[in-house]
């Protein structure tokens, strides 16, 4: 057997999950009976079962599985075609859509990366203000690229600053001593996973939740939250809980008694020396928020 053919050779999870998927289908829809449920609730809980059964066993590519509906619905008579068909064009879907393009555009050249680092720079590089500095700059970005793609990205430009610390405090190089650094260490950790999480909820693209709750509201009520009333409200409730967030870290949980460290400007200085000066395609999809 080739190698090409071991890689396409299903698992004993694929197997399984092929056979079972079909057979919690037939056995619902035909064998099974739910007091004060539908014919068309029934055949909508089987298809269900099915989709999921594919999904968790990944029998196909989950992309196959997921157009499932298109063909099961209809058939079994759960929904329409029409009906069916039309929320693969939803508005949330291209909403979703939109974000993502976008996103993939800022990781492509390097643009979230530029940006965190100009704002950290900013606010300043004190002990304190380089948490801040990294509070701001994650919340910001998780605004429009997903919390855990912003954490990933943040966290190795912390740990640089991290290493420089700890290397002045061994070598005594600065007044940090080493109970300081890792306070800061363990804070700014604390910070950038915080406000992952808190900058998500400033816009509808912040976090996939936000924009099914707007479809919710929508479906439910008839009530359209636009993109500028989302933020209208959550941008306000992201810099109140950032400032407790941030007011917690360094003031309570991880109280620091130096504020100066002068090696954290250096290291901003070089990772901003390493991405050179913008590029155009940068300024193309920096253009794109306007």
């Amino acid at each position: 057997m080739t190698e090409n053919t071991q890689k396409q050779a299903y698992n004993r999870r694929q197997i399984v999950g092929l056979i079972l998927g079909p057979l919690l289908f037939i056995v619902t829809l035909q064998f099974l009976s739910f007091p004060g449920m539908s014919a068309e609730a029934q055949a909508i809980l089987a298809s269900t079962l099915w989709i999921a059964t594919w999904w968790v066993t990944e029998a196909i590519p989950i992309a196959a599985t997921a157009l499932l509906p298109i063909i099961l619905f209809p058939l079994t008579g759960g929904l329409e075609l029409g009906d069916t068909t039309s929320a693969y064009g939803d508005d949330i879907i291209f909403l979703f859509m939109g974000g993502f393009l976008i996103a993939l555009g800022m990781e492509r050249w390097n643009l979230h990366k530029r940006i965190a680092l100009t704002i950290i720079k900013m606010v300043g590089t004190g002990l304190n203000r380089l948490i801040l500095g990294f509070m701001i700059a994650t919340a910001f970005l998780s605004m429009w690229i997903s919390n855990t793609a912003t954490a990933m990205m943040m966290v190795p430009i912390g740990s640089a600053i991290i290493y420089k610390m700890r290397e002045s405090a061994e070598t005594n190089a600065s007044e940090v001593s080493q109970a300081e650094s890792d306070k800061f260490s363990k804070a700014l950790m604390l910070a950038i996973a915080y406000s992952a999480s808190i900058g998500g909820l400033g816009t509808l693209i912040g976090t996939p939740p936000n924009a099914l709750f707007a479809g919710v509201v929508d479906n439910l009520f008839n009530v359209t939250v636009s993109f500028a009333t989302w933020m209208m409200f959550g941008v306000p409730i992201v810099i109140i809980l950032l400032t407790i967030a941030w007011f917690y870290l360094v003031k309570v949980a991880f109280r620091l008694d130096i504020d100066e460290f002068p090696g954290g400007k250096s290291v901003i200085d070089d990772e901003m020396k390493e991405i050179g000066s913008m590029s155009t395609e940068e300024n193309l999809c920096l253009r794109s928020f306007h």
